[in-house]
């Protein structure tokens, strides 16, 4: 399910109205390392996706790139009018990209599949939703099943990308192979594992933007591809730079490499479904085993910070007197195997994504791992078939790769914690898990809500649900006739409205 929207369409039959062909001048080509899991924003399972998905799709709720403190997006203001109802004013003259309105039948319509679609990954996001009503076309109100803090910048997410009624009537489940948002370029072409064309949205509601015609999204496995893409101008900026070629692009003449904290974070997930790792004992080992500094200064130079919390330092829902219970200690990880029952060591079967960063991080792992006594067979292959390998059919028993964050940290906490979640593979609940994540969700106080989290984290580490190694800097290497760059500590980069000399 997860390749039928990775087809390529032809600028002919995918066009949608009022798109502008590109003049001499009007593009950019974006290098990425992430090629989109779908273009059906609530299908995807890769937090990458959200940097191709931008371009076509507005978000109810946007967020100011420094807090993260929610903005206007496709609603102008949101209200609880009361604890368990939150009613969205939407804004006026939007319409989608083949040329259906935008209004509050609309967003139902949208919240409603999210909710409802099998395959949907934001189930978990908008579990707190009882129904949606229309009160008129420009106003929404949201039932809740009980107080939600995290709701309204969970609509800056995925759940908040708007998708054309019309269109998903047309497709059906084929919609991901034919996009329809309302956002500033229509979709023109997909060539799988290689680029996406986007083309200018004439009709676009926000006054002179884009003022690019065209985006050209070029995808690449290979790092050192991309960064000699980069480095012969065949693309003008790159998204998520590893920290490893920093230094050598800062050294490239009319470049700059922009850096600032993230919500990335390295850590390593379990299959909870079947031994070794449905045992606590066997999970405590394996977070015992890994020496963070090393991944860090092997993977990284140094740039990463090690840290055992799913959030950054410094973040609100960090909590930072929080002491990480199981350090690297090769000794205690070998006894706490003899302990799950492998005084012998152990088996087990890991998968990680393509890419350069991807495979050298599994790499050094493995080798951690094999020093204690544990065995990691390694098979590599794209994101859409080891998310489903892992996540969908739990073939493998343990898979490192990053996780990206997201604007509510409720948003995190329950993708990972929850056993409702399509990222918990085996459904796993720890002792307590479920009251502090209604405690994290649900409190309106700040202090609160953070004191929640600290329990959420303080669970994690004793359980080892998802194990926090590193937590990345976002680095993007871009010329200087290019402008408008605007980094955020989400840590993705909306490129749609740049412009160049």
């Amino acid at each position: 399910m997860y390749k039928q929207a990775i087809v390529l369409l032809l600028a002919a039959t995918s066009l949608a109205a009022g798109a502008v062909v590109a003049e001499a001048g009007g593009e950019i080509k974006v290098g990425v390392t992430l090629a989109p899991t779908s273009f059906d924003p609530i299908v995807g399972t890769s937090g990458g996706d959200a940097m191709s998905l931008y371009p076509l799709y507005d978000r109810l709720i946007n967020f100011d790139p420094e807090t993260l403190a929610p903005a206007p997006g496709l609603a102008t203001a949101w209200t609880y009018t009361e604890p368990q109802v939150l009613t969205l004013t939407l804004r006026e003259g939007v319409t989608f990209q083949d040329g259906t309105p935008f209004d509050a039948a609309a967003v139902k319509f949208n919240l409603d599949r999210a909710i409802s679609l099998p395959k949907s990954t934001v189930k978990t996001d908008l579990g707190g939703i009882n129904s949606v009503e229309v009160v008129s076309p420009r106003e929404v109100k949201i039932n809740l099943n009980k107080p939600d803090a995290a709701l309204v910048l969970t609509l800056a997410d995925r759940a908040g990308m708007m998708v054309s009624p019309a269109a998903v009537e047309k497709w059906g489940d084929a919609y991901g192979q034919h996009p329809v948002g309302t956002g500033p370029f229509n979709f023109v072409e997909y060539a799988p594992g290689d680029r996406m064309v986007v083309a200018k949205n004439a009709n676009y509601w926000q006054k002179d933007q884009p003022s690019l015609d065209r985006i050209t999204f070029r995808y690449f496995t290979d790092q050192q591809t991309a960064t000699n893409a980069l480095k012969a101008r065949e693309t003008d900026l790159q998204l998520n730079v590893p920290a490893a070629d920093v230094a050598p692009l800062k050294a490239v003449s009319d470049l700059d490499v922009v850096s600032r904290a993230s919500l990335l974070t390295e850590g390593c997930y379990f299959n909870f479904s079947r031994e070794p790792f449905s045992n606590v004992v066997a999970r405590q080992a394996i977070a015992s085993a890994i020496d963070r500094q090393a991944l860090s200064n092997l993977l990284t130079f140094g740039l990463a910070v090690p840290t055992s919390q799913v959030f950054p330092n410094g973040y609100w829902a960090t909590d930072a007197n929080l002491a990480n219970p199981f350090p690297f200690d090769a000794a205690k990880a070998k006894a706490l195997l003899a302990e799950a029952g492998h005084p012998n060591g152990l088996e087990i079967k890991g998968i990680a994504f393509q890419g350069t960063s991807e495979v050298r991080k599994a790499q050094i792992i493995q080798e951690q791992l094999k020093a204690v006594g544990v065995n990691m067979t390694l098979d590599v292959t794209d994101i859409p078939t080891a998310a489903k390998s892992f996540f969908t059919d739990k073939t493998y028993d343990m898979i490192c790769s990053s996780w990206s964050g997201r604007p509510d940290p409720s948003q995190t906490a329950e993708s990972l914690f929850s056993p409702k979640s399509f990222f918990n593979a085996g459904g796993y609940l720890a002792p307590g898990m479920d009251v502090a994540l209604s405690e994290a969700s649900s409190a309106q106080d700040p202090s609160k809500r953070a004191a929640a989290f600290g329990k959420v984290s303080a669970l994690n580490q004793q359980y080892v649900i998802w194990l926090p190694l590193l937590s990345q800097p976002n680095n993007t290497a871009i010329y200087k006739n290019i402008h408008g760059l605007v980094p955020n500590f989400y840590g993705k980069i909306d490129v749609s409205f740049l412009s160049r000399d």
